[in-house]
């Protein structure tokens, strides 16, 4: 603790102005004098310096010396240097016992006491801390007494610190590098203590008590090397450099600090020892070696501890009322957001109020960072409480033990928020756990468990993939998660580049390493122990058996290894991140199946990429289905409604019931007036229901809920009412189904009142004994006191009235006079005054203002722990509260079809959907629905597959004439018809659909280490093995990626299969010319094309995009090679060489016909192959029998087309 200065000396000396050299020049005993010291004595008194060197600034007021001769200033008692200011004092003061002081981090353990707060300077404000005892004040050398005659007049603000050395962890006394929270125009010549306690003194908890954490054992060895070159902050020789050798001592000293890097930092490894950029490297962790914590300081090691389990999230660390990041954090923070950066010797640091964190850490979570906030988990006067308690006790580290603790409070990251604060997206933000397990050279099985954290939904699903891993691809394309967890080691090489080329790259992956996570038989137990709490012995289960308190769906998933160990690892992960019990508890599990085989029309990963339905091939929803389609009102209806457009319907009563709701939605268009002032102004219902089952919801969002809940039950009701007309009985159906909601909200009502001024919910009277207890011993004394303040105004004999603060119950109940009352008893303490009135403290009053205090405490646990108890009793409804919101979400889904319905424009129809056993589609004037919006000249077309003409449409025609919007467009044609809405044609028939296999484009896939051609045939292999009669598929130019002929012949294979044998319904695009004649014999496979007109005056191509029977006369290769720009010269030879290939091409397909003994075509030596196979018992029919009946058929068929 530094010495007391001395006493203030009178005013008429303090205006005496006295030459420095003339004071200098004045003997001095050299025993007195500490400049002259040869070696610093021992002392109680720590040793303290200040190496730091102030910046010179235009706005540092006071602080520069070079404007003014150091001859006619009078002399400033900060002037001295802090060694000569300590050393003086260390020669007579006796050691004395100090009090101990609590800091919130080692930067404020490293400056003493405020010096102003000391009696002996004339400040009347009592000290933050520990005031010296009289005798240190007394005991000051005769250098600072004859120096404090020429002191200045005390400043207002709190006096200057120093530190210990360079390592300590400070802010330079008068650096320019202020805190983002300082004025710049603020004078510099304030220490660092004086701003740090100004940005530190929020509150009147003692969360700013600053004072000596502890000096390094290398203090004692620099102090001599510091006492000669005493730093220009703390005067000797360096107060009297230019300001250019004051600048480079400044450079000095930060070269000096910057050549003292964490050193585990330039070459940084995570725990296992791995460098960024080697296989299995973890970016959440950092490796610190052992002989390093020692040189750390207090608040170094604090920091430490905790960022180096979580190296890739910002850390927020809480000091005070501000939030500071330091290290690469702040340097982040500097380079994405431009916060002012400053040097806090070793480590960089970034600072931000607390109130503003929601902003800035949805700042850093939109740039796709994870985001953790580490709060003080105690006030400098609890701390001092634990210091005292532990007095005596042996602590292995005392200095950390002497910083405010501060703990990980929360991790955030974009798959796992559930502050509405921070949820900027109304879309379902999705965290996926997978587990991989290597099944065979054919396939794996995966484990996933998908987490929508927003709404504490689990889904669990466990299947079995293909090679093209197309059930993983669909759910990931569905789902477009936020956040990946997995298992470092266990995905494939295959699986983690498919993974990597379709999830965007905000995705974050999170990968844990083996000890992380819980196995199959901890899973087990977690599940156990997390839902039997509460439960009856009884219920419990023998080990390794899920006990009957756990919800069904994870029951039924039991069996799935892979999908408990998901389970698991998203458990475990959800536990580091503090927020397990709040989203496990709500038991709202459910079985995920991303195909939905059976019981809906199946749109794959690639179906939905091709045919974009969710985004467009850039990555957006521009002119995508959902874009179109999507028009709900409600968040939880959006939500809804992707899911239904990714799974169509397929049985055929509910495709009609779901168009016959639409067709009543669009007849009466004051029913939609209706369902919209309903929802309108709701709120997220379906998120805010999640919050308060884990009590994290505010009040006011709280008494919004009821009220909507009570809107929303008056108006489905209503609404029931209205739909009892319509001719459908869908409406009614789902509007009746939908709970009664009264009992359930009179009951909650019932329970409490809101007081809007303090934003409480409190019990209605009798409901809850402690809050009434408390409340009656809060009336009992304010009651005595007024009596008491009755009793005061007999005896004084004037109009008393009480006095509280603003806010809180620092100052409450003191006694108001008017400012010139007489009387007014010698006992009473006179707190604070205006010019109209005086307030005073009254001794005898205090205890029962104590109970008060005490009482008003009580009372807020009590409203606290009622308010819990009234979210619990509301939490045990929920499943009632849900089911209604799902009654809105579907309603509101359905009336966005109609809209859809409506905007599509005309013509549109209602589509009539036939029973059958082989699929079959019929579009009278069918237009794509996105470019038709955009377009008011796009041409429509007829399309029929099926039924009484061919299955397979054989297509041809040139680039760019059509024959991609043809097929997409008939895609989208069959989705929006079996998702239960009206669709742009003028008829349109069909069969239903079970699945849309696609194969378009082309595009190569450098993740998953695949060429063009590669791409192509994996995607066929997938259509040939999943397709039925009751599919759609789509292939568009197969066989493009290799040489003609291999091609051609793989592009006739494939279609020889489809049309025989697989027997789907199919668009075949091909540029493959000879297939036409190959297959003219097929009774299934039609030759189309797009119709074209071709100038040879001009020599240009008209595209009139229009689908027609036969086949295109040319492909027009160099036309549209004209139309692209290619300079005429070249497409002049090309046209020479095309021309000479085709006829060469032709002869000699002729002549070896004319070789062969028969004019068969080659592709029916696949059929007479077949046969054979069939008669030996080599191959066998398929087993159902509506495709033994067509393949038999078929193949009759083209026999008899050979024959003839």
């Amino acid at each position: 603790m530094a010495p007391k200065p001395p006493a203030k000396q009178k005013s008429g000396e303090n205006m005496k102005q006295k030459s420095l050299m003339n004071f200098f020049s004045k003997p001095t005993d050299s025993t007195k004098s500490p400049v002259r010291q040869a070696q610093v004595p021992e002392s109680p008194v720590e040793v303290l310096t200040s190496p730091v060197v102030p910046s010179r600034r235009s706005s540092d007021a006071g602080n520069s010396f070079k404007d003014t001769p150091p001859t006619s200033d009078p002399v400033d008692v900060d002037m001295l240097s802090d060694e000569e200011v300590v050393l003086s004092a260390s020669k007579s003061v006796p050691r004395t016992k100090r009090k101990g002081i609590i800091f919130e981090s080692d930067d404020e353990a490293s400056a003493p006491t405020h010096t102003q707060s000391s009696p002996c300077r004339g400040r009347s404000k009592k000290p933050r801390t520990a005031s010296p005892s009289d005798d240190e004040c007394d005991v000051a050398s005769n250098f600072s007494s004859r120096l404090s005659r020429f002191k200045k007049a005390p400043l207002k603000t709190l006096a200057k610190r120093t530190y210990p050395s360079d390592d300590e962890f400070i802010v330079p006394s008068d650096s320019g590098e202020d805190s983002p929270d300082r004025s710049s125009s603020r004078a510099s010549s304030r220490s660092t203590s004086t701003r740090h306690s100004a940005r530190a003194g929020y509150d009147d908890d003692g969360d700013d008590y600053e004072g000596i954490d502890r000096i390094k054992k290398s203090q004692s060895k620099r102090s001599l090397k510091q006492l000669g070159t005493a730093g220009v902050s703390g005067g000797g020789p360096s107060l009297f450099l230019t300001a250019a050798e004051q600048r480079t001592q400044q450079q000095k000293t930060e070269k000096k600090a910057s050549e003292e890097p964490f050193a585990f930092l330039q070459n940084p490894r995570d725990k296992d020892g791995l460098r960024p950029g080697e296989p299995g490297y973890d970016p959440r962790t950092l490796h610190i070696p052992k002989q390093v914590w020692a040189e750390f300081t207090p608040f170094e090691k604090q920091f430490w501890e905790i960022k180096q389990n979580h190296f890739d999230t910002i850390l927020f660390f809480q000091k005070g009322k501000f939030l500071e990041l330091y290290e690469e954090d702040a340097r982040i923070g500097h380079r994405e957001f431009d916060l002012k950066l400053t040097q806090r010797v070793k480590m960089s640091m970034v600072g931000v109020p607390e109130s503003s964190f929601n902003f800035w850490a949805a700042k850093f979570l939109g740039k796709g960072y994870k985001v953790g906030r580490v709060d003080q988990s105690e006030t400098a006067l609890g701390a001092e409480m634990r210091l005292a308690k532990s007095k005596g006790n042996r602590v292995e580290d005392r200095g950390k033990e002497k910083i405010v603790r501060r703990e990980l409070n929360k991790v955030y990251t974009n798959g796992t928020l559930v502050d509405e604060e921070l949820l900027t997206d109304e879309h379902a933000g999705h965290c996926i756990s997978i587990r991989e397990h290597a099944s065979g050279p054919r396939g794996c099985s995966f484990g996933i468990c998908v987490l929508d954290s927003a709404t504490s939904q689990f889904d669990l699903c466990a299947f079995d993939d293909d090679v093209c891993l197309t059930k993983l691809d669909t759910l990931f394309r569905q789902l477009r998660p936020k956040e990946v967890m997995f298992t470092k080691g266990n995905l494939s090489v295959t699986t983690t580049r498919l993974l990597k080329a379709i999830l965007p790259s905000a995705c974050l992956w999170t990968s844990l390493r083996d000890v992380e996570g819980y196995t199959f038989e901890q899973t087990i137990k977690e599940l156990n122990e997390i839902f039997s709490e509460g439960m009856e012995d009884g219920m419990m289960c023998t080990d390794g058996e899920l006990s009957s308190s756990v919800p069904q769906s994870i029951r039924d998933m039991a069996g799935c290894k892979t999908a408990v160990e998901a389970l698991g690892a998203m458990t475990w992960y959800l536990r580091q991140l503090n927020i397990d019990k709040d989203l496990l508890t709500m038991k709202n599990f459910n079985v995920y199946d991303p195909m939905k085989t059976g019981r809906n029309l199946v749109l794959d990963g690639q179906t939905l990429a091709h045919l974009e339905v969710l985004q467009n091939n850039e990555g957006t929803d521009e002119g995508t289905l959902h874009k179109l389609l999507s028009r709900c009102i409600t968040p939880f209806g959006k939500r809804l409604f992707r899911m239904w457009l990714c799974v169509p319907l397929r049985d055929v009563a509910d495709i009609n019931n779901r168009l016959d709701a639409v067709q009543d939605l669009m007849d009466h268009p004051t029913f939609e007036t209706r369902f919209t002032d309903l929802v309108k102004g709701l709120p997220d219902l379906e998120r805010i229901v999640s919050r308060i089952h884990a009590k994290n919801c505010k009040v006011k969002d709280f008494i919004k809920v009821l009220s909507a809940f009570k809107k929303l039950n008056d108006g489905l009701a209503s609404l029931a009412e209205n739909s009892e007309s319509f001719e459908s009985k869908t409406i009614l159906g789902l509007l009746r189904s939908a709970p009664d909601l009264s009992p359930h909200l009179k009951n909650i009502q019932s329970r409490f009142t809101a007081d809007k001024d303090t934003d409480e919910l409190l019990p209605v009277d009798g409901r809850d004994e402690v809050y009434d207890g408390v409340m009656q011993e809060i009336s009992e004394l304010e009651q005595a006191l007024d009596s008491r303040l009755k009793k005061f105004e007999k005896s004084i004999g004037c109009s008393l009235s009480w006095w509280h603060s603003a806010s809180g119950n620092k100052e409450i109940y003191l006694v108001q006079t008017k400012a010139n009352q007489d009387g007014i008893p010698d006992e009473w303490v006179k707190n604070n005054a205006t010019k109209a009135a005086k307030r005073w403290v009254v001794p005898s009053l205090q205890p029962t203002i104590r109970r008060l205090k005490e009482a008003r405490e009580n009372r807020n646990g009590a409203v606290k722990d009622f308010k819990g108890r009234l979210y619990a009793e509301f939490d045990t409804d929920r499943g009632v509260w849900l089911r209604a919101i799902r009654v809105l979400a579907e309603l509101d889904c359905l009336f966005s079809l109609a809209k859809s319905s409506v905007a599509i424009g005309e013509p549109s129809c209602r589509p009539e959907f036939v029973e059958g056993k082989a699929a079959f589609v019929e579009f009278e004037e069918l237009r794509h629905p996105t470019l038709s919006a955009l377009r008011d000249n796009f041409i429509p077309n007829d399309i029929k597959l099926g039924g009484p003409v061919g299955r397979i449409a054989l297509l041809t025609g040139p680039n760019m004439g059509g024959k991609s919007t043809a097929m997409r467009m008939t895609a989208a044609g069959v989705i929006m018809a079996q998702l239960g809405m009206l669709v742009p044609a003028r008829s349109a028939r069909i069969c239903p659909i079970d699945k849309i296999l696609t194969r378009m484009g082309a595009y190569d896939n450098m993740f998953s280490n695949s060429s063009t051609f590669k791409v192509e045939l994996d995607e066929c292999c997938k259509i040939l093995r999943d397709a039925t009669p009751r599919s759609l598929v789509i292939l568009d130019e197969l066989g493009r990626g290799t040489s003609t002929y291999d091609g051609m012949a793989i592009a006739a294979a494939v279609l020889h299969e489809l049309a025989t044998r697989t027997l789907p319904l199919a668009f075949f695009a091909t540029h493959y010319g000879s297939l036409t004649d190959d297959f003219a014999y097929h009774p299934d496979i039609r030759n189309m094309h797009m119709s074209t007109l071709l100038d040879d005056e001009k020599k240009e191509l008209v595209f009139l995009y229009k689908l027609v029977e036969g086949v295109a006369s040319s492909s027009f290769g160099t036309h549209v090679a004209s139309l692209a720009g290619v300079p005429s010269v070249v497409v002049s030879r090309a046209e020479v060489i095309s021309s000479d290939f085709a006829k060469q091409f032709k002869a000699r397909i002729d002549g070896q016909k004319k070789l062969l003994a028969s004019k068969l075509p080659l592709i029916s030596y696949a059929d007479f192959k077949y046969l054979l196979a069939l008669a030996n018992g080599d191959l066998h029919l398929p087993q159902d029998p509506y495709r033994q009946q067509q393949l038999l058929r078929r193949l009759k068929a083209a026999i008899r087309s050979y024959l003839s």
